[in-house]
């Protein structure tokens, strides 16, 4: 079975982009507005440490150091994507570290003031809910007390609304495996296959709040319209916010 929908950070392969004017966003307007939907709701400052966590090339790291964000990090596991963000950095002019780091095991603790899980690098892909929640954990350990997060995983309201065959979905896990064609590099074209976590809001809270994560709260979103819509069974995705309480003195 082959479901059709958005790139996944997994194998979403950056091209070096060609701009037309200086203020053109560079990854498209997607991510550009993804970026501005972030900066507000999670009150990002650009002196703050950012970490970008499954980044793939890096969409929305670099995106964050285009704006002036001056300390952002971006983890992946593998080599090729973080060859081609370093490459694309480095064409940009853009300071953005990139680190071969495995998003189950990050290596900082209370480092960041704002960690991003966005567009299927990790969280959603492990073979097990055991592994999506090693994500977490690893994730709330590398963010300094009061740090923010933001979270984006499929939406199990959705899949049930709109997919007409679910033989690849099993409701005991809600894990959807499946096929997807995907542009790699150029004109290269691969089936890869793909087996994604389904989530409804309420099971999100109750993982985050589960590592330690408070304010848990959720929307509603599609890819490059990120806003506070209300989650409804119309729109592929959940984006959530939630935040890692302040030390108590």
């Amino acid at each position: 079975m082959e479901v059709q929908r958005p790139p996944r950070k997994m194998h979403h392969v950056l091209t070096l982009p060609e701009l037309e004017t200086e203020t053109e966003a560079p990854f498209g307007p997607e991510v550009a507005q993804e970026a501005d939907f972030l900066i507000e709701l999670m009150e990002l400052n650009p002196g703050e440490d950012i970490l970008d966590v499954a980044s793939g090339a890096g969409r929305h790291a670099l995106e964050f150091a285009r704006r002036g964000f001056t300390h952002v990090t971006a983890i992946d596991l593998s080599d090729q994507l973080l060859a081609i963000g370093h490459r694309t950095a480095e064409a940009l002019g853009l300071n953005v570290h990139f680190l071969k780091e495995d998003a189950r095991h990050v290596h900082a603790r209370e480092k960041y003031d704002a960690a991003l899980l966005l567009g299927g690098g990790a969280f959603g892909l492990m073979e097990s809910d055991k592994e999506n929640m090693s994500v977490l954990d690893s994730t709330f350990a590398a963010l300094k007390p009061g740090g923010r997060l933001a979270l984006s995983a499929m939406s199990l309201l959705y899949l049930i609304r709109h997919l007409k065959d679910l033989s690849g979905f099993d409701p005991q896990t809600n894990y959807l495996s499946s096929t997807e064609r995907v542009q790699i590099e150029g004109d290269t074209v691969e089936e890869l296959p793909v087996r994604e976590r389904y989530y409804v809001f309420p099971g999100i809270k109750r993982d985050l709040e589960h590592v330690g994560f408070r304010n848990v709260i959720g929307f509603g979103v599609d890819s490059g319209r990120f806003s506070s819509r209300a989650i409804t069974p119309e729109l592929p995705e959940l984006l959530v916010y939630a935040v890692k309480p302040k030390a108590e003195k």
